[in-house]
C-alpha cells in the first residue's frame, strides 16, 4: 500500500495516494482528506484532523503557517526531523553507509565541477602571456574568473524548478553530462572567446553543486545533522579542490595548462558512472508536520476499508535518535538496485516548475533570506578579488615566486577545511541541540547563526591588511598574503553553511527556492562586486578597495546580530508565503 509520503506517483503497490482537499476550520484545525483507491476500484475516504501546535513561549504556529520554530529534544533524545515513515523506500530510512555513498559521490561532482570553475588563481599566470600577445587586456582576462562566477548562479533557476518538478536524479545526471562535455570543449579550445563561452557553460552545468546537491543532502540527512554534513560536503570538496590546485601548476608545466581541463572531463564522466549506479531518487512528498517534531509520519489508522470513526487523531510520541525505528516490509516495496536505477521516479508536474520561479520570488523578499544572500555574495565577491589578485602579487617584485609555486599557497586551505568540520559543522549542530535543552525542547533557528561569529572577525581584519599588502608589497611579508588567501575560506564555508542550514530550518517547504536565490544572488552580487576589481585597484589602491570591502562585511555582520534577536518576528510574519 503506498501511504502519504511516498514518491509521487512513482512507488509500485496495489494502493495509490493523492491529497484532494484541504481546508480549514472555524477552530483553526486542518482537515487532510486523502483518497485511496486499489485495484478493483473501491474508494474510501480518509480524513484527519492535525491540530495547530502550541509550543511553550513561543506562541501559537499552525501546520498552516509553520514558521521554523519546531520541537527539536526530548528527554535524551534528539527528535527525528522530518519524520521518517514506515516506507523503506523513504530517503531518510536508507542506510548510513548509503548515506555516505551518496555524500561522497555529490563531494566529487562538486569537485570536478566548482574546481574546474573557480580553481583559476594558480593557472591564470599561464594564460596572461598567450592572451596578451593576442591583444586581450587584464580586465579581458580576469572575465574568465568573474563571467563563470555569474553563470554559476543563474545556472540554477534553470536546474531547480526542473529537480522540483521531474525529480532530482535526471537533473543531476543531465548536469554531469553537460559538465563532461564543457570539460572537453574547454581542453580544446582555440581562443579566448571559445575559452570563456567553454567555460561558462561548464559553470551552468556546475551550478548544482551549489543547490541541488545540497537539497539531496537534505533529503537524506536530518535536521540535527545537517550542519555536519553540509559542511563535511564542503571541506571535502575543498580539500580535494586544493589538492587538485596545488598539483595544477606542475600539471601546466610538465603537460601545459589543457591538462588542467582534461584531468576534470575525465573525473565529471567518471561520476556521472557513479551517480547513475549508486544516487537514487531522494525527491519524497511529506506533510509540513512532519517538519514540527511533533508527531511520527504513522498511518496506522489509514486501513484500506475503514472510514472516517477509524481514522482518529492518537497521540504518539515523536521519533528520536532513541526510538526504535520499524520499517514496513508488507505494504511498502523494499529498494533495489532495478529501482534505484530509474532515472524518472517522480511523475513530471511541470505547475511546480512555474510555482518554484514564482516562490523564489517571494521569498527572496524575506529580509532574513536577503540578508543571508547579500552576504554570501559580498564574501564570495571579495574573495573572487582576492583570487584574481594574488597570483600575479607573488610572481612579482619583492616576492618573485614562480609560477609553479604560486599553488603551494592552497595548502593552508586543506588545514582550513579540516579545522571547519567542528569548529561550524558539528558546532552549529551542538549548539542547537544544547540551546533547545535549555529552552524546553524548542529549537529555534536563530540558534545556528553564532559559529559565523569568529570568521566574520578574523577575516574583517585580514581584508585590510591584504589591501595594504598589495599595494605596499615591501613593507608587508608574504605571509600576510597567503595567510588572507586561506583564512579567507573560513568564511566562505561558515556563511554557506550557516546561512543555508539557517534559512532551510525556518522555511523547510521553500527549501528548493531558497537554495536557489542564494547562489543566483551570491553570483550576481559576486559578479557586480569582483568585475571591476582591477580598475578599482588601479584608480584608488589595493588599501582603499578592501578597505570598502572590509567596511561592507562590517554592516552585513552588525544586520546579523538584529537577525539573531528579531529574526523570528520576520520568520512568522513571512511564514504564511512560505506553506
Amino acid at each position: 500500500m503506498a501511504r502519504p509520503g511516498s514518491h509521487t506517483d512513482a512507488i509500485g503497490g496495489n494502493w495509490a495516494a493523492k491529497q484532494t482537499e484541504t481546508s480549514r476550520t472555524e477552530t483553526n484545525s486542518i482537515i487532510l482528506c486523502d483518497q485511496y483507491s486499489d485495484n478493483t476500484g473501491n474508494q474510501t475516504l480518509i480524513k484527519k484532523t492535525v491540530r495547530d501546535v502550541t509550543r511553550r513561549e513561543t506562541g501559537d504556529v499552525g501546520s498552516h503557517e509553520f514558521d521554523g520554530t519546531a520541537n527539536l529534544t526530548l528527554e535524551k533524545g534528539t527528535i527525528l526531523i522530518p519524520a521518517p515513515t514506515p516506507d523503506p523506500r523513504d530517503p531518510l530510512n536508507r542506510t548510513t553507509l548509503q548515506k555516505y555513498i551518496i555524500l561522497g559521490i555529490l563531494t566529487l561532482y562538486a569537485v570536478s565541477g566548482l574546481c574546474l570553475v573557480t580553481a583559476l588563481g594558480a593557472l591564470i599566470v599561464y594564460f596572461i602571456p598567450e592572451y596578451k600577445k593576442a591583444g586581450i587586456t587584464d580586465a579581458q582576462i580576469s572575465g574568465l574568473q568573474t563571467y563563470p562566477s555569474l553563470f554559476l548562479g543563474v545556472g540554477n533557476v534553470v536546474s531547480m524548478p526542473l529537480a522540483i518538478a521531474i525529480g532530482r536524479r535526471p537533473v543531476l545526471l543531465l548536469s554531469l553530462l553537460l559538465l563532461f562535455i564543457s570539460g572537453v570543449l574547454c581542453a580544446t579550445n582555440r581562443n579566448f572567446e571559445w575559452h570563456l563561452a567553454a567555460r561558462s557553460v561548464a559553470a551552468f552545468s556546475a551550478a548544482q553543486c551549489q543547490a541541488l546537491v545540497l537539497l539531496i543532502i537534505q533529503d537524506v540527512f536530518f535536521l540535527h545533522q545537517r550542519g555536519t554534513t553540509f559542511q563535511l560536503f564542503s571541506s571535502l570538496e575543498v580539500l580535494l579542490n586544493s589538492s587538485l590546485t596545488i598539483a595544477s601548476s606542475y600539471m601546466a608545466e610538465a603537460a601545459g595548462w589543457r591538462s588542467w581541463y582534461w584531468l576534470f572531463a575525465g573525473l565529471s564522466g567518471f561520476c556521472f558512472i557513479l551517480a547513475f549506479l549508486f544516487v537514487p531518487e531522494t525527491c519524497y512528498t511529506r506533510s509540513l508536520e512532519a517538519y514540527m517534531g511533533t508527531t511520527p509520519a504513522d498511518y496506522e489508522a489509514l486501513e484500506p476499508n475503514g472510514g472516517p470513526e477509524d481514522a482518529q487523531e492518537e497521540v504518539h510520541e515523536p521519533l528520536t535518535t532513541l526510538s526504535e525505528r520499524k520499517l514496513d516490509h508488507e505494504n511498502y516495496k523494499p529498494p533495489s538496485l532495478v529501482s534505484d536505477m530509474r532515472i524518472f521516479v517522480v511523475k513530471p508536474n511541470w505547475t511546480k516548475a512555474v510555482a518554484t520561479w514564482k516562490h523564489m520570488c517571494q521569498v527572496f523578499f524575506f529580509p532574513h533570506v536577503l540578508w543571508v544572500s547579500l552576504m554570501n555574495g559580498l564574501f564570495q565577491g571579495v574573495d573572487v578579488s582576492i583570487q584574481i589578485t594574488y597570483g600575479r602579487t607573488l610572481t612579482s617584485p619583492p616576492y618573485n615566486w614562480a609560477d609553479t609555486s604560486v599553488s603551494l599557497i592552497q595548502l593552508g586551505q586543506i588545514i582550513i577545511s579540516l579545522l571547519s568540520i567542528p569548529l561550524i559543522g558539528w558546532y552549529s549542530d551542538h549548539i542547537i541541540q544544547a540551546k533547545a535543552r535549555k529552552n524546553h525542547g524548542i529549537h529555534e533557528p536563530e540558534h545556528r547563526l553564532p559559529p559565523l561569529i569568529f570568521p566574520l572577525l578574523l577575516c574583517l581584519m585580514m581584508t585590510v591588511i591584504y589591501g595594504f599588502a598589495i599595494q605596499n608589497q615591501s613593507s608587508y611579508h608574504w605571509f600576510a598574503i597567503a595567510f588572507t588567501v586561506n583564512v579567507w575560506l573560513f568564511l566562505l564555508l561558515g556563511a554557506s553553511t550557516v546561512g543555508t542550514t539557517y534559512l532551510l530550518d525556518a522555511h523547510p517547504a521553500r527549501a528548493g527556492s531558497i537554495l536557489v536565490v542564494i547562489p543566483v544572488t551570491r553570483g550576481l552580487v559576486s559578479f557586480g562586486l569582483s568585475y571591476h576589481t582591477t580598475d578599482y585597484i588601479d584608480a584608488i589602491g589595493g588599501a582603499n578597495t578592501f578597505g570598502v570591502y572590509a567596511g561592507l562585511m562590517g554592516f552585513f555582520g552588525l544586520l546579523g546580530i538584529l537577525v539573531y534577536y528579531k529574526g523570528k518576528v520576520a520568520r512568522h510574519y513571512f511564514s504564511r508565503w512560505a506553506v
